[in-house]
């Protein structure tokens, strides 16, 4: 995988006169996501595809049914990016020129199932739209298909320190491969961008001075990279960084005498050692695996062994970790430490 990440298109919203939800009607497929505001939700698509949806359609009901100007922070901010969330669903929060009498309000639940169209439903998730005193400058903010959010950098930093590192670090991953474009093919550009960008990610941290969650923020924006490819990638690497193992290489490329080259995910040379990590789409069909069998088959027969990562693995971290730590040789695991911030 190898996608650059960019804002996606706004779904199509229905607004209603008077502030008020529109009437039901028979086979009415409509999602009222706020007073005056319904969503047209595009049938036969997965579920995080309809849950990206419903949250941009949470993220424009927020800036349509304010009374004074807001910005779109954090995790919907992400959202109308493009940036990867960890989670589908998530809170909606914006910035409000001042204090606002209720920080937290319920927004309504939505279950979603692969294929079908989401529906209000008691049982889904508890999302809930975040308010808060605005703080930002002017260049912390613009505009994206015409919402107000928080810029590229800002985003990642107010992620860095607010949500737990399992959850920041894709958000901040993305958001820096969004401002340098890396091409894997041509690295030297965007190696030349990430050493101008990178001082400005930790500078911009580093200014927010004791606000809470300052060591996880400083923690997620030291290990951050434009050079990682997908949510799980950026989630694996995490664990890596939080056991104190050494930074591997991403996207090492390696020459194959027979089948030009290959790149993977995490590399360390010296050990010959190497993560992969299998997103559920990366093989379409049957001769896709057995392609990249050819290629493992390949780079083993040069030395490498390999540790497979997937979803799945990552929701067990402790059981990920012992295998991680079992292939590495004791001249590294003696020394690993873990690091404070990247637990939380």
């Amino acid at each position: 995988m190898d996608t650059i990440p960019a804002p996606p298109p706004l779904p199509t919203i229905e607004f209603t006169y008077a502030g008020r939800p529109s009437r039901s009607r028979a086979g009415d497929t409509r999602v009222q996501i706020a007073p005056g505001v319904a969503l047209l939700p595009t049938p036969g698509r997965a579920v995080w595809a309809q849950q990206r949806e419903v949250g941009l359609a949470r993220c424009v009901a927020a800036v349509h049914s304010a009374r004074s100007a807001v910005v779109l922070t954090h995790e919907a901010a992400a959202l109308v990016h493009g940036l990867w969330l960890r989670h589908g669903e998530t809170d909606i929060r914006i910035a409000v020129p001042t204090n606002p009498k209720r920080t937290r309000l319920p927004l309504a639940p939505v279950a979603f199932t692969d294929g079908n169209l989401p529906h209000p439903s008691g049982a889904g998730r508890a999302i809930s739209l975040r308010r808060r005193r605005s703080r930002l400058q002017a260049d912390d903010v613009e505009v994206v298909n015409g919402l107000p959010v928080t810029s590229l950098l800002r985003t990642a930093v107010d992620c860095a320190f607010d949500l737990p590192a399992r959850e920041s670090i894709t958000i901040v991953d993305s958001a820096m491969r969004a401002l340098c474009q890396p091409d894997r093919f041509s690295p030297q550009q965007a190696k030349a961008k990430w050493e101008r960008v990178r001082p400005q990610l930790l500078a911009a941290v580093g200014a927010e001075g004791p606000r809470r969650g300052a060591v996880r923020a400083r923690a997620v924006a030291a290990m951050a990279s434009p050079f990682s490819e997908s949510p799980g990638e950026s989630l694996t690497r995490r664990l890596v960084v939080a056991l104190g193992l050494p930074g591997p290489e991403l996207q090492h490329e390696i020459m194959l005498d027979a089948d030009g080259h290959r790149f993977l995910d995490f590399a360390w040379p010296d050990l010959r050692l190497a993560i992969e990590f299998d997103g559920r789409s990366k093989y379409s069909l049957n001769d896709d695996l057995w392609e990249e069998k050819l290629r493992q088959d390949a780079i083993g027969a040069m030395g490498w062994s390999f540790i497979r990562v997937t979803y799945a693995d990552l929701n067990d971290e402790e059981r990920l970790t012992a295998r991680i730590m079992e292939r590495m040789p004791p001249s590294v695991t003696l020394r690993a430490r873990r690091v404070p911030g990247l637990w939380e």
